[in-house]
């Protein structure tokens, strides 16, 4: 696969791009705000819960959204609206109680330029002493799709990161230092080793980079109740104009993943520099947090349609898994508000991911004739008996611990074709979480 794929990603610095004039384009720093995150604090253990982050200011001009950075001065995590005054806006969901990203509004600039005495004294909250993008500071994120410049809300699905890699039945020890195939997923009862690929577009390095990889059973919400620490690892990367501000970083644990429901897989990513570029809130959220990335997606390679089944293996079991019987997916934390979980069919060109698949830029498969129906399952409890009865694209789902069924009708797709599924969940309109599954001819 050629370096410019989507994986390794255009608009970067080692590739010739161009860089301010992006941030003419987009605002600032390619990400279209002037919010930022100086956290002077310790991030404590790493256990993959949330930490205690203070001492942490912000500046944000006048825009619609975050670059995934956040004002917390005072520990509030920025749920919701909770009334954080004058010291910043709140960019988030809907759902009041579902938990938000908060940006400070003040640049810190002085008025005319000209320094007073006092101006030292009392220093304001969530303020900065100019335009994000100029300061001396990094601004890590990873991609949620092979465009993605760090703006926050991510615009589409968020769940598809093009940045988490894996090598299927190799151990850390033995894996190269960049997967070879790009596209692989991972193998159940088998060693895998994850990777990440990690950016920094800010004109500061960042010489203490964590990074966390996590494994969840299959949902469509994350939060840490379903969240399991793999590994962490540290890696330094240089500002946006050094020529090595960015890298695919290998985890050094490896996962032995023993899947349910046939194989279906879901992976977090989070990253931080320690010092200059915390973790953000909210500390799960992909939409809203460029330090997170998310890859809920699973490939079943079908091969020879129907007739895999009868030669058995692992591919045979995941076919049969997803076309016999429901994958089923937990909803996630609801935060005391319905939600609408949704299933449709996408043509394989609106899941850029799969490029990965063929390592070539604009290369998928093509889309599969649909021979049946795609159909979710009834809420039921997680952990109770029974499938449920009938079937409809959308279901109402009202509690934390209820779960849904992916089923389908249709024949697997002829040679070199797809069918490719997404579920969604939302509330008041807002995808809050989701889940690819695409079956390959």
């Amino acid at each position: 696969m050629s370096h410019d794929c989507c994986a390794h990603g255009s608009g970067h610095d080692s590739h010739g791009h161009d860089h301010r004039a992006d941030e003419r384009r987009h605002g600032c720093c390619c990400c279209g705000c002037t919010c930022g995150c100086h956290t002077g604090r310790s991030h404590g253990d790493h256990d993959g819960h949330d930490h205690d982050h203070r001492g942490c200011d912000h500046g944000h001009g006048d825009h619609g959204h975050c670059d995934g950075d956040h004002g917390h001065g005072d520990g509030d995590h920025g749920h919701g609206d909770h009334g954080h005054g004058d010291d910043g806006t709140t960019v988030g969901w809907k759902n009041p109680k579902r938990p938000g990203h908060h940006c400070g509004t003040s640049t810190g600039q002085l008025p005319g330029g000209v320094v007073q005495p006092g101006n030292f004294d009392h220093h304001p909250p969530n303020q900065w002493p100019g335009p994000r993008d100029q300061m001396y500071l990094p601004f890590l994120f990873m991609r949620a799709n092979p465009g993605d410049l760090g703006a926050r809300p991510v615009v589409g699905p968020f769940w598809e990161s093009p940045d988490i890699l894996l090598l299927a039945g190799v151990e850390p020890a033995f894996a190269p230092e960049i997967p070879p195939d790009l596209g692989q997923t991972a193998l159940a009862g088998m060693p895998n080793t994850l990777y990440a690929h990690v950016w920094n577009f800010g004109r500061a390095q960042a010489p203490n980079v964590i990074v966390q990889f996590f494994w969840c059973d299959p949902s469509l919400g994350i939060g840490p109740g379903s969240a399991n620490l793999i590994g962490e690892t540290i890696v330094s990367l240089g500002a946006r104009d050094s020529g090595r501000s960015h890298r695919v970083v290998k985890c050094p644990t490896v996962w032995e993943p023993t899947f349910v429901n046939g194989g279906h897989e879901c992976l977090v990513v989070r990253v931080w520099d320690e010092t200059s570029d915390g973790l953000g809130t909210p500390p799960w959220d992909a939409a809203l947090n460029r330090h997170v990335a998310q890859r809920n997606i699973h490939v079943i390679a079908t091969g020879a349609g129907q007739g895999i089944r009868a030669r058995g293996g692992l591919e045979a079991v995941a076919a049969a898994a997803l076309v016999d019987a429901p994958l089923m997916l937990r909803v996630g934390p609801l935060y005391d508000e319905p939600a609408t979980v949704a299933v449709e069919r996408v043509v394989p060109v609106g899941m850029p991911w799969l490029q990965l698949r063929t390592g070539v830029r604009g290369q998928f498969p093509a889309g599969a004739p649909p021979t049946g129906d795609v159909l979710l399952t009834p809420p039921r409890d997680i952990g109770g008996g029974g499938v449920g009865v009938g079937g409809a694209t959308t279901h109402q789902v009202t509690s934390d611990h209820q779960q849904v069924g992916l089923t389908t009708t249709d024949e697997p797709p002829p040679p070199g074709s797809a069918h490719v599924y997404r579920v969604t969940a939302s509330q008041q309109g807002q995808i809050f979480g989701g889940y690819t599954v695409v079956v390959l001819g």
